[in-house]
């Protein structure tokens, strides 16, 4: 009876994940498809195949804990056992991590989020949109140092070592770590293609925005170029980028049919668009067109189309998100919007350059999740009563060393010193080299003062 009603609880705890992320799924699928639809120029059957994997993204995210918890069904004792010790300290410290990041951006911003309608609610909405890109900052340190708690832990009360009298290897012992890691390296992954860079670029619009003087409504205005159909929106007022629903006032549009040749202009009090039709309706507005015949003349009078204000109707390709988020940083684009830009070209090669790194290093990352989890597996592990103290010291000091060469090897990508896939994979593929050899250090049961010691060459005697 006992081991039945084990059983039960196991697979109760999986049919409530499942419950859960198909309650999740769907309320975000719908929602993320209707954002899609405000943000992507054309219909949906002319949205490219990255933005369309948007809402399958979500939808893998609300079921892998399902996954997870059958896979842990599935595994016999000892392996439970280890996977429960690694999850509570990796939870633990992605826990902790990402409040004391909130609190301590709380503090920096304080002033600037009172200013909010609804302060409290206002705040709460903002750290919530924060948190795809919060955690994905922090994934890759949360792995390492859980995993370095969690089996530091096994490995002080002499549990690793019985697990290795079994009879299992030391990646065998591990393999629940390993599968919990790549885990979190798919959530990783998922944040990093639209959500976090996306968060990043509401966070950038929402200060500036709170930063303006509301007083002025100079401050509000903003300019979009589109260059692919010879258009240019002046936007006088146009609405935040909490405010989807809004309509933009003071628009004016100039329309050109040739590089410095205008065809006419457009001047509205407001303009909406309509996500059905995906048409904008301008309001109490005007339209002046300019002769086309050539040669031009300077004295030409541009003809007014209608004696009075009206309502006109326009099938323009861009979206309300297009012209309140100017592409300005590549950090701020999700990646099938990278890809979007690297498609269609752009005459600046350095950005280019930048683009096609940040592209690079974003997939690169998702491994490097990983790397640092087989990185931290050999630092926490002693023998014989040794401290496990140097071993986490070199594992920290390799983590914050990671940071640098992420920031080192893509800046040189970028400045054109190096491939743009090399900059990107050159911190990965050192720190290969480096898991590799503290696992043959452990495996041959040494401390690391006795790798290093190893590392020394052996001096050469002379022979008679």
């Amino acid at each position: 009876m006992a081991i039945q009603a084990r059983h039960f609880r196991q697979w109760f705890a999986f049919l409530i994940l499942l419950a859960l992320g198909g309650t999740a799924a769907w309320f975000l699928m719908p929602r993320e498809w209707s954002q899609m639809q405000w943000e992507i120029p054309g219909t949906p059957s002319e949205y490219p195949l990255a933005q369309l994997l948007r809402p399958w993204l979500i939808l893998l995210g609300c079921f892998l804990p399902a996954f997870g918890m059958f896979l842990y069904n599935r595994a016999d004792i000892m392996d439970k056992y280890v996977a429960r010790t690694w999850l509570t300290a990796f939870i633990m410290c992605t826990a902790i991590l990402t409040l004391i990041y909130i609190i301590g951006d709380f503090a920096d911003n304080v002033g600037d989020l009172m200013n909010l309608d609804s302060p409290l609610a206002g705040t709460f909405r903002f750290y919530l949109s924060q948190l795809p890109m919060i955690l994905n900052l922090v994934l890759p340190y949360t792995l390492l140092l859980g995993t370095l708690w969690a089996l530091t832990k096994l490995s002080s009360s002499s549990e690793i070592t019985g697990m290795l009298q079994s009879g299992r290897s030391l990646l065998r012992i591990n393999a629940p770590v390993i599968i919990g890691a790549i885990f979190a390296a798919i959530y990783f992954g998922i944040f990093g293609f639209h959500w976090a860079p996306n968060s990043v670029l509401y966070r950038k619009l929402m200060f500036s925005s709170l930063s303006q003087n509301h007083n002025d409504d100079s401050s509000h205005s903003s300019i979009y170029k589109n260059d692919a159909e010879s258009r240019i929106w002046y936007l006088g007022n146009p609405p935040g980028i909490d405010s989807p629903g809004e309509p933009f006032r003071q628009v004016r549009v100039e329309q050109f049919s040739a590089p410095g040749k205008m065809e006419y202009e457009l001047f509205a009090d407001e303009a909406s668009w309509d996500q059905a039709s995906r048409t904008w309706t301008f309001r109490h507005a005007i339209r002046r067109n300019y002769s086309q015949e050539e040669p031009r003349q300077l004295n030409d009078v541009p003809v007014f189309a209608g004696n009075e204000y009206q309502t006109l109707k326009e099938h323009y390709s861009e979206t309300p998100w297009q012209l309140i988020s100017p592409n300005v940083r590549v950090d701020t684009q999700g990646t099938p919007a990278l890809q979007e830009i690297l498609r269609n070209g752009t005459t600046n090669a350095k950005y280019i350059r930048s683009l096609e790194t940040e592209w690079h290093v974003r997939i690169a990352r998702i491994f490097s999740c990983i790397i640092l989890t087989f990185i931290a597996i050999p630092s926490a592990i002693t023998f014989q009563r040794r401290s496990a103290m140097s071993g986490i010291g070199i594992a920290l000091f390799l983590a914050a060393a990671m940071v640098f060469l992420y920031e080192f090897f893509p800046t040189l990508a970028s400045a054109g010193y190096i491939p743009t896939w090399l900059g990107a994979w050159m911190p990965n593929i050192i720190y290969i080299i480096i898991a590799i050899r503290l696992f043959q250090t452990k495996l041959a049961h040494r401390s690391f003062m006795e790798m290093l010691k190893g590392l020394k060459k052996t001096p050469v005697h002379d022979h008679p």
